[in-house]
C-alpha cells in the first residue's frame, strides 16, 4: 500500500473514525483502524465491538483529485498514534507506504515516522446491518433529539438499562426518554409520513459519539434496525451500535399534570445566576442549591459549612400559584437550562419534595428534576 493524500481530509476522516477506539478492549488489534486502500478510494474501520464507525474517502470529490494512489493494499495502524502525527503534519498532503506488512511509513515536509502495524489479517470481520427500508431524518433535528435527552442518562451501571435512551415510535409519532432515577427528559417529534413501530434502547454513550459526527453532516440520515443494532448512514459515515437489553421503565406516570406554582424567567439569565451559585462546587461544596420562592423575588443560594455561603436574588418574569422552599441538584437545571433553544422557561412546581418540570414555548420538550428533602 502506497499513496498520498489531502492532510486536512485525512486527520477529519481518521479523527472521526477514532471515536469507535478504546484503550481498554482485551483485543489489541481493536486499538488500530483498519485501512483498505482500492482504486475507488480509502475505506477506514475502527470499532470497540460495541461500536463501530467505517468511513469511505473517495479518491475523487466533485472532480478534484484527493488521494495519488501507487498501490492499493489494507494495513491495520495504531489509531490514537496516527491521529497525533497527522496533527502535527505542517504540509498539505502526507505521503503513506507500507512495507514488510508490518510498518507504516509517514513522510510529510521535513519529518518522516514508522508506525509498528499489527497483522491485517487478524481485524474481525465486522458486519454492518443495511435494511431495505430504513427510516430517514433530518441530520439537525436528530443531533437536537440526542442532545436534549442523553443529559438524562444514567451514568451508573446499577440499572444498565438506564444508561441507555429508549427511542419508540409509534402511530408516526417518535418518543425519545431518558432518566437516571433523579431527572429525566422526553422529547416528541410527529412526523407526517409513514414510520414502522419500534422500542429500542440505545447506550447513551453511542449517541454522544453520533452526535459529535452530526455536527459536521447536513444530509439527511438513515436509521437501520436490527434485533440488536442500529446503523445510522450518512454521507461517506457509517456508525453502529448495539442496543441494549431489556425492557426499559414507564416513565410517562412520572411527568405531573398539575402544578400550584409556575415561574417564568429569561433562560440566560437564570443560568448566568445558578451558575454562579455553582461555583463553590468546584471546590467541595455540595451541588444542592435551594430556590426560596416569594411573591416579589426568588432567593437562590448555596450553603456549604467547609467551603462558604453564596446567595443571589432573582425576578421572575411571571409567576402564579403558592410560594415554596425547594432544593434540588444545580447540575441538573443548568444540563437542562443549556440544551433548550427558547429565550424564556417555564418551571412548573409541584411541591417541596414532587418533581418539578422545565417547559419552553416548544411543547415536544420536557425536562423533569426530582427535588430533595432541605430542612
Amino acid at each position: 500500500m502506497k499513496f498520498k493524500i489531502k492532510n486536512n481530509i485525512f486527520t477529519e476522516a481518521i479523527n472521526n473514525v477514532n471515536r469507535a477506539l478504546s484503550t481498554k478492549t482485551p483485543m489489541p488489534i481493536l486499538k488500530s483502524i483498519k485501512m483498505n486502500l482500492t482504486d475507488e478510494g480509502m475505506h477506514l474501520t475502527a470499532s470497540d465491538s460495541n461500536i463501530t464507525i467505517k468511513q469511505f474517502i473517495p479518491t475523487y470529490i466533485n472532480n478534484e483529485q484527493n488521494i495519488m494512489i501507487d498501490e492499493i493494499g489494507s494495513a491495520a495502524v495504531p489509531g490514537k498514534l496516527l491521529l497525533e502525527v497527522l496533527r502535527k503534519a505542517n504540509d498539505e498532503y502526507v505521503e503513506i507506504a507500507m512495507f514488510e506488512e508490518k510498518f507504516i511509513h509517514i513522510n510529510f515536509k521535513n519529518s518522516d515516522f514508522t508506525l509498528n502495524c499489527l497483522d491485517v489479517r487478524e481485524y474481525p470481520n465486522i458486519k454492518l446491518i443495511s435494511t431495505n427500508q430504513p427510516i430517514e431524518l433530518d441530520s439537525n433535528q436528530l443531533n437536537e433529539i440526542i442532545k436534549q435527552t442523553v443529559i438524562s442518562v444514567a451514568t451508573s451501571e446499577t440499572r444498565p438499562i438506564l444508561t441507555g435512551v429508549n427511542i419508540k415510535i409509534q402511530n408516526n409519532v417518535l418518543h425519545c426518554v431518558a432518566t437516571d432515577s433523579y431527572r429525566l427528559s422526553e422529547k416528541n417529534v410527529s412526523f407526517d409520513f409513514e414510520l414502522p413501530d419500534i422500542n429500542i434502547v440505545v447506550p447513551g454513550k453511542s449517541l454522544l459519539e453520533l452526535e459529535r459526527l452530526l455536527v459536521n453532516t447536513k444530509e439527511k440520515v438513515q436509521l437501520h434496525l436490527s434485533n440488536n443494532m442500529i446503523s445510522f448512514k450518512m454521507d461517506q459515515i457509517i456508525f453502529q451500535s448495539r442496543l441494549l437489553d431489556g425492557n426499559y421503565p414507564e416513565t410517562s406516570r412520572l411527568i405531573p399534570k398539575e402544578f400550584g406554582l409556575e415561574q417564568q424567567f429569561n433562560r440566560q439569565e437564570l443560568i448566568d445566576v445558578v451558575d454562579r451559585v455553582s461555583l463553590l462546587t468546584r471546590e467541595g461544596a455540595t451541588n444542592i442549591i435551594k430556590f426560596d420562592i416569594y411573591e416579589d423575588k426568588t432567593i437562590i443560594s448555596l450553603d456549604s459549612p467547609e467551603i462558604g455561603k453564596v446567595v443571589e436574588e432573582v425576578h421572575p418574569l411571571q409567576q402564579e400559584g403558592s410560594l415554596i422552599r425547594i432544593g434540588f441538584n444545580s447540575k441538573y437545571l443548568l444540563d437542562a437550562l443549556k440544551v433548550l433553544k427558547e429565550e424564556i422557561v417555564t418551571i412548573k412546581f409541584t411541591g417541596e419534595v414532587r418533581p418539578f418540570i422545565i417547559k419552553t414555548d416548544d411543547d415536544s420538550l420536557t425536562q423533569l428534576i426530582l427535588p430533595v428533602r432541605i430542612e
